[in-house]
């Protein structure tokens, strides 16, 4: 009983939480919360950012989804309430509700920004120690930020415009110590791969998106081993106290959640933010288009004035395939000779300097298709082949000519805008009409081709409306469309996909246009590159219609992409389709066309020429006519 007794008493004289800790320091919350009305801190830039206000239809709103993150329940809509529950948590050093770190600790941005405007009104708050964000610190450089871009990766949905990230970077030099800095992504949490159904749900912000950590060298092998992708670096002009805010600014949000949208909330609007915390003079975001696509995300960072130094890291595939292109039929075929299990040998007459070339290619093959493959057997099967060749390579006393990829011309960041509107003049017989096109996003084959794989489209919300006589006819919107010409090569044989979402109305022999009918095109096929400016391709195509008149079609297309200059390129298609399903059955059609584009001063106009013939019908009643476009097109 009397240590029951003592253990009362004991609990008893431990101060009751935040509401102890609060009475102890009244006076002080109150001071706080007479310099913060009087200094109007809650209108300051600072706490807007750091908190993801925005103006919104309702108000003021903040872009975080999490309940748990605000301290007033107005605070998701309200910056004064919520610097006010703010400032009377400011000495709450009790413990989260998970129990991971005190309440300060979780929002240690916030804190900190306190603790400066106090200081610059004349009242010391001191920003609270947290052990673990000091640590976490502690692990991370913090000499630099490089802003890094990886490239377009058309196969995944999740990525078909590219993705970014912030790395960390110590003052060492050398490369080896950047594959060690960590860096910091902003990424959806999903668990539906990249397929359909994880665009439709990001799209309508079906899963939360939150901050992840990794070493720069995990990151290299996801984007430039595994999906070929090549990563542009820039290092930005950050000074050390605007590193930290950003750093207290992502501590902060990792510990809480907004559900993530393909269009805005995603991974290019939260790196804005992150530049935003650690500068809030900067207004990235409002400058921003309704949408955040990476690639615009690199412009406004650009134009901000942080970039200050860039540097192109190219994929694994793209140094693979320079030194093929580099090397003769000959070599290259033995090289792949050598990829396969046997005795290594060599022609007699073949020297030590064509050796060493040889074999570093086929050892470069190896690399690339180890980094393709999955199964255990398989790789410990090349593992082994690899050490094979290597130690023949270290016997042949010959420097290695093995080069890297040269850098575009241009890097992403000087490509075109995402947004685009045109104006196309065109004839199909005696009739003659005008258009005008408004495209969300991003690109076709035709438009100026920085940032991009030659003959690539990507796009989403591309509309045609045509003006004839004194009418405007909605002619088509492409809700989705991609095709990914993946080259072949003797050492990869990638399939090329197309795939096409949309509603439009076909035009007519006598330039009419028919009923509006939803449309879905799959193809599937090769492609074959022509030397570094020209693709071929073929495709095993389809394409279904449903509308007043339904039907399916299949057949072949075929295609090539030619970059004639840098800034001028041409494109040939032919389509034959068979109606195998429909109503119209047992009929045929056509259309040849061919493209040719000038980018006229800079990559964001564009000056364009189509002319197609296409056909349609069966036996004797089959007929054709010509289709001639002029257009001119600026991205925004």
């Amino acid at each position: 009983m009397r240590f029951l007794f003592v253990l009362l008493l004991m609990l008893m004289s431990i101060p009751a939480g935040a509401d102890a800790l609060a009475a102890a320091h009244a006076s002080d919350i109150e001071k706080m919360l007479a310099l913060a009305q009087q200094a109007k801190l809650a209108q300051s830039e600072e706490w807007h950012k750091i908190n993801l206000y925005h103006a919104a239809w309702s108000g003021i709103k903040s872009r975080v989804d999490d309940p748990t993150y605000f301290l007033s329940p107005e605070g998701a809509h309200d910056p004064q309430a919520e610097l006010d529950a703010s400032i009377r948590a400011a000495f709450d050093v009790s413990m989260t509700a998970d129990g991971g770190q005190p309440n300060l600790c979780r929002r240690i941005a916030r804190y900190q920004f306190l603790s400066r405007a106090m200081q610059a009104l004349g009242f010391t708050y001191a920003a609270p120690h947290c052990e673990g964000f000091e640590r976490w610190k502690s692990g991370i450089a913090t000499d630099r930020v490089t802003l890094v871009f990886a490239s377009v990766y058309l196969n995944s949905p999740a990525s078909m415009y590219g993705h970014a990230f912030i790395r960390f970077d110590s003052g060492a030099p050398g490369e080896y110590r950047r594959l060690n800095d960590a860096t910091v992504g902003y990424f959806v949490q999903g668990s539906d791969g990249n397929g359909a159904m994880f665009l439709l749900r990001s799209l309508l912000g079906g899963y939360p998106g939150s901050f992840g950590f990794v070493p720069y060298y995990v990151k290299m092998r996801e984007y430039s081993d595994l999906e070929n992708r090549d990563l542009w670096e820039y290092q930005t002009a950050l000074h050390p106290d605007e590193i930290e805010r950003m750093l207290a600014f992502i501590w902060e949000q990792s510990f809480t959640y907004m559900n993530y949208y393909f269009f805005d909330d995603n991974c290019a609007l939260m790196l804005l933010a992150a530049f935003e915390a650690a500068r809030p003079g900067l207004d990235l975001i409002e400058q921003a288009k309704p949408w955040y696509i990476p690639l615009d995300m690199l412009k406004l960072v650009g134009q901000a004035g942080l970039i200050e130094h860039v540097h192109y890291r190219p994929s694994q595939y793209n140094t693979l395939m320079r030194n093929q292109a580099l090397a003769t039929a000959a070599e290259s075929a033995q090289a792949q000779t050598l990829m396969e299990a046997g005795p290594v040998s060599f022609a007699v007459s073949v020297d030590e300097t064509t050796r060493a070339r040889i074999l570093d290619l086929s050892l470069g093959m190896l690399e690339y298709r180890r980094n393709q493959k999955h199964s255990g057997a398989e790789v410990a099967a090349i593992t082994a082949r690899q050490i094979e060749l290597s130690g023949v390579r270290s016997k042949i006393g010959v420097v290695s000519d093995y080069k890297e990829q040269e850098p575009p011309a241009q890097g992403p960041e000087e490509g075109h805008g995402s947004f685009r509107a045109g104006m196309i003049a065109g004839q199909v017989g005696a009739s003659k009409y005008a258009q005008l096109n408004l495209r969300g996003a991003y690109h076709d084959s035709l438009d100026p081709q920085s940032g991009f794989a030659l003959g690539a489209s990507s796009k989403i919300g591309d509309l045609y409306l045509r003006l004839q006589g004194e009418q405007i006819h909605f002619e088509r919107l492409d809700f989705f469309d991609v095709f990914a010409p993946a080259v072949q090569t003797v050492w990869e044989k990638p399939v090329t996909l197309k795939i096409n979402i949309s509603l439009r109305r076909e035009v007519l022999q006598d330039g009419g246009l028919a009923q509006t009918a939803f449309r879905t095109q799959v193809g599937a096929g090769k492609t074959y590159s022509l030397g570094s400016d020209a693709r071929a391709y073929i495709l095993a195509d389809s394409v279904a219609s449903l509308g007043d008149t339904s039907t399916v079609v299949v057949g072949p297309t075929a295609g090539v992409v030619w970059a004639l200059m840098p800034r001028l390129r041409s494109e040939l298609v032919s389509s034959n389709y068979w109606h195998v399903a429909g109503d119209r059955k047992d009929s045929c059609a056509y259309k040849l066309s061919a493209g040719l584009a000038w980018d006229t001063q800079d990559n964001q106009n564009n000056l364009r020429l189509n002319v197609s013939r296409q056909g349609a019908g069966g036996g004797s009643d089959f007929g054709s006519f010509t289709d001639v476009q002029l257009g001119y097109f600026h991205y925004f």
